[in-house]
């Protein structure tokens, strides 16, 4: 079982934490305020108080072995610096840190951080296209232009299996799942044939992603331009 150390719980080693502990890891949490660690003390979260931070206190706290360290220490950016120097020096494979600006993260990846994040940047990221699509229901980005979307089945994919939309061929897309809106994922079957409120889970770049949901949307518009032609055409046969 891995192991993996936060050390801070702000708002960004609150969230890990928790999602963390509904996954099969060992975690240990440091931090300096006794209220916030009791918290989860009745969870399966190792915990240590302390106030005073250096490398010393951590090679005793911490287990031995830990595979990953999260570190969260607010808006200290001294602190989280120093945090950061004192894993790289007890050789922790994985330091994840979050940084509050640019800056911050060059002086952490220089002192040993491994991967830097930064929490707001991200949320930016999830938020921005679903305000600027109307067909998006979640964007997840993953690595540089890659990223994770769900999208409604379009109306032309229904009643067709995957192959037979050609969809790697036509968009440069992977279909990773498919659900109805009450429902969860599951394991995708590739002979599965689309149906009406089917949601789909698509990977893929940036640029194909944006293709497909423009397509999507242009496919929407002119229905909804048909509907509205014949709602037109019903009327007026209805009133001669």
């Amino acid at each position: 079982m891995k192991q993996v150390a936060i050390l801070g719980l702000s708002h960004f080693g609150k969230s890990v934490l928790d999602e963390l502990l509904g996954l099969s890891v060992d975690v240990f949490i440091v931090d300096r305020d006794r209220e916030v660690v009791d918290l989860y003390k009745d969870t399966s979260a190792g915990s240590v108080v302390l106030d005073v931070l250096n490398v010393e206190t951590l090679r005793k706290v911490l287990p031995d072995g830990v595979d990953a360290v999260v570190i969260d220490m607010g808006d200290s950016i001294e602190a989280s610096i120093l945090a950061t120097s004192y894993c790289s020096k007890l050789a922790i494979p994985t330091i994840i840190v979050k940084a509050e600006t640019e800056p911050h993260a060059e002086i952490l990846e220089l002192v040993g951080a491994t991967k830097i994040v930064f929490p707001s940047k991200e949320a930016a990221k999830r938020i921005t296209p679903l305000l600027l699509s109307s067909v998006l229901l979640s964007y997840l980005p993953v690595s540089g232009q890659l990223a994770i979307v769900e999208v409604g089945i379009p109306e032309h994919m229904l009643g067709k299996t995957v192959m037979q939309t050609e969809l790697r061929r036509k968009y440069n897309l992977n279909l990773i799942s498919v659900r109805q809106p009450m429902d969860e994922y599951e394991q995708f079957d590739p002979s599965y044939r689309f149906k009406s409120g089917d949601i789909g889970l698509f990977s893929g770049t940036d640029a194909a992603l944006e293709a497909f949901t423009g397509n999507v949307l242009k496919e929407r518009e002119h229905k909804a331009v048909a509907d509205q032609i014949r709602k037109f055409f019903k009327i007026q046969q209805k009133n001669s």
